[in-house]
């Protein structure tokens, strides 16, 4: 069986194969993640060499070679080039954790489409966001991510416990175990981090709003800080394995 799709797609790694041929792993809207080959695209005339490569978007031309098992990819017209994510360290390492994250959960699924556009969404505003929004987006990609994966917790529910979380309580902060399970301060010891009130109500403020408008609600730098620990730590209990583009 064959099949041919003209359909956008995020670049998200590329490997070389031999001297000439290309390997890519790439997001596909309504289909997911997908392995295509790409033949020649190493070579110094193929228009593949400097358009099919992390982390453009545009529209990609595949081929399923039903007899080989394979897809194809034949051609790729950009329509964003990301050129941000590249002149800067911060924006580079955060494209390059969200690209794993996505290469190691996600498959082909009904929420392809929906994944797709946080990811188209969440890629061009990082290449164009001032150093202070970075790491505001970065956590709520994270948490539009969990909640597109139908894994997002409830930060206002302790998860050993069942019992409600108040904000501004006399008791402390919620804080959340190694494997990201948040908890009341009744259900965990001091040893384990916070997750202060104000990344709470931040979290649960952003759940309803676009990426757009969740970037611009402002959160403490300690306290985006706090929720991304929180929030990466759970992805990785979900990988069963470190996240390896994580800076230290």
């Amino acid at each position: 069986m064959t099949r041919n799709l003209k359909v956008p797609a995020l670049v998200l790694k590329v490997n070389p194969v031999g001297e000439n041929h290309r390997g890519l792993a790439m997001l596909v809207s309504g289909e997911g993640l997908l392995h295509p080959f790409a033949y020649g695209a190493q070579g110094k005339r193929s228009a593949l060499r400097g358009t099919a490569v992390p982390y453009n978007r545009g529209i990609a031309d595949l081929h399923f070679d039903g007899a080989r098992n394979r897809w194809r990819l034949t051609a790729f017209d950009p329509v964003d080039t990301h050129d941000g994510l590249r002149e800067d360290l911060d924006r580079f390492y955060t494209a390059t954790t969200w690209a794993e994250i996505l290469l190691k959960t996600h498959g082909a699924g009904e929420d392809s489409a929906e994944l797709f556009e946080l990811a188209a969404t969440a890629f061009s505003m990082l290449s164009s966001s001032a150093p202070r929004d970075i790491k505001r987006l970065h956590v709520g990609f994270l948490w539009q991510f969990l909640d597109i994966e139908g894994v997002r917790p409830n930060p206002e529910q302790c998860g050993r416990c069942g019992k409600v979380l108040p904000i501004g309580g006399s008791d402390g902060p919620a804080r959340f175990l190694p494997n990201g399970l948040l908890t009341g301060p009744e259900c965990a010891e001091n040893r384990w981090p916070a997750l202060p009130d104000g990344a709470r109500r931040w979290l649960m403020t952003i759940s309803g709003e676009a990426l757009e408008v969740a970037v611009k609600i402002g959160l403490a730098p300690g306290a985006v800080t706090a929720a991304e620990n929180w929030l990466l730590t759970i992805i990785q209990t979900l990988l069963e394995r470190p996240l390896r583009s994580i800076r230290k």
